[in-house]
């Protein structure tokens, strides 16, 4: 996002923002939400899919911030700043208890490195590690259509403030006027050019939709980039299962045998006891004559073993291989099968209603019991479908289960209590004794049950998908079951 963009959308949801109390910072992978009293602001911190939008919801599964929500929460939006068409944003919070302190929350919108940040009189918290503070460059104000012609597109981007490599393209001496009139308050409709990346203009011939409001487009746009996203991550994934079930075809396929290969093996061992005396132990091999074929037979031997074992060897490997071949010929067709079922397949987006997945949706990902008590106990169905239920189903205020020792699906419950009040012990027996179900402990008898808030959880970065780390956890031991 260039600052003249910025700008632009600053002008309209200033207004909104002033005024406004922080009542919780969360995020989402590269996604912040400024939780306020009124509304939510979101940022985009993708570096190619930078943005900012101010919406009237408040959407859940994200992640509280909680060394930047505890410190600004209750905090009033006193100013929204700018400086020099610069690509930062600054809010500048007032807070009234203990003492009137002002503190600063700082967005910049850099694409070599995006970041958000909280800053008080004595420290600064950052979302990112890498936090870039720049100079302002010249302003486009004193840029002429002289000068525009004379100069190259890297020039501008790296001399003139508020502009990117996109906006000096499409820079002429016509434009520029244009973009100089915009800057002083008159009329624009800008353009989403497409969504990943993010692109977005004031000029362009060829575009997806014109917008009458930069706030809208902004909210249409990043909702396009992060579905863009989706897809090419689940696009990813797809060719990473068929490379793997190809790979595991190969090595299957190199497993089958023939039937005439099969009673070879077998007769290999006849000729290992026919031959017996013939076999020195220690050998390596053995040549002897193969009476089904009127000709020698060379034939490999285990030199740990006598001859007797040999042959028995042999023997034990025919019978595996008698009943494995047919299992093995299965395997082959379903893989097979599984392999052009994902070629064909096609990447559908989830849907959403509102706050809310659709019942489908849910029903889809998750295993789903309601409890008399009216909470909700949902269950993930593979290591993805866990860590989809977590991360971004699951409210940090829901509870997550799992069984203590025994690999098992990640459990939430979802408790129908006022806020700040905790689950009865039936509710969490409940959960646990579903969770219990569906684990390795399911035939086990007074199983233990791990289980804390989800905002005590975070993603184990060395493990595999849907592994965690718990923060806290209290235990309860209950007999694996489901609610009758």
């Amino acid at each position: 996002m260039n600052g003249i963009y910025l700008n632009l959308l600053l002008r309209e949801i200033k207004n909104d923002l002033i005024g406004s109390f922080i009542e919780d910072i969360c995020i989402q992978d590269r996604i912040v939400q400024l939780v306020l009293n009124k509304n939510s602001v979101f940022i985009s911190l993708y570096p190619i899919g930078l943005g900012l939008y101010l919406s009237d919801r408040v959407k859940r599964g994200y992640e509280s911030l909680k060394n930047m929500s505890d410190v600004a929460k209750s905090c009033r939006i006193a100013k929204v700043l700018q400086h020099d068409l610069m690509p930062v944003f600054s809010l500048m919070l007032e807070k009234a208890f203990p003492n009137h302190e002002e503190l600063q929350i700082n967005t910049t919108f850099y694409p070599q490195a995006p970041n958000f940040s909280l800053k008080t009189k004595d420290w600064q918290r950052s979302v990112f590690a890498r936090y870039i503070e720049n100079e302002p460059k010249s302003s486009i104000l004193e840029l002429d259509a002289e000068r525009l012609a004379s100069v190259t597109v890297e020039h501008l981007v790296k001399n003139i403030e508020g502009i990117d490599k996109k906006m000096a393209r499409e820079l002429n001496p016509q434009n520029l006027n244009s973009l100089k009139e915009i800057l002083q308050h008159e009329g624009f409709h800008p353009k989403l050019v497409s969504t990943s990346p993010l692109h977005i203009s004031l000029f362009a011939s060829e575009y997806e939709r014109e917008y009458d409001s930069f706030n809208q487009l902004f909210k249409d746009a990043v909702a396009g980039f992060l579905h863009e996203r989706e897809k090419q991550e689940a696009e990813q994934q797809k060719r990473l299962a068929i490379r793997n079930m190809k790979r595991r075809l190969v090595r299957l396929q190199k497993r089958l045998l023939s039937p005439e290969e099969i009673e070879d093996i077998r007769i290999r061992g006849e000729l290992i006891l026919a031959n017996i005396s013939k076999i020195r132990k220690g050998s390596e091999r053995v040549k002897v004559f193969n009476p089904y074929t009127q000709s020698d037979k060379e034939i490999m031997l285990d030199p740990h073993l006598s001859p007797q074992g040999n042959a028995q060897r042999y023997f034990s490997r025919y019978k595996k291989e008698k009943r494995g071949q047919p299992k093995l010929r299965e395997q082959i067709r379903t893989i097979t099968k599984n392999t052009d079922d994902l070629k064909a397949q096609q990447y559908v987006r989830e849907v959403r209603t509102g706050k809310k997945r659709t019942a489908e949706a849910l029903k889809e990902a998750f295993h789903k019991f309601p409890l008399d008590s009216g909470s909700v106990v949902f269950v993930g169905k593979n290591a993805r479908s866990n860590d989809e239920l977590t991360f971004k189903h699951a409210r940090p205020g829901d509870y997550f289960f799992h069984t203590r020792g025994f690999e098992g699906a990640h459990t939430i419950l979802r408790p129908n209590i006022p806020k700040g009040q905790r689950p009865s012990r039936e509710e969490i027996r409940l959960a646990a004794s579903i969770a219990a179900y569906f684990s390795k402990a399911k035939k086990q008898s007074n199983v233990p049950v791990s289980y804390t808030q989800r905002k005590y959880l975070k993603k184990n970065k060395k493990g595999r998908i849907g592994s965690v780390v718990l923060m806290r956890e209290e235990v309860v031991f209950v007999e694996p079951g489901l609610p009758t």
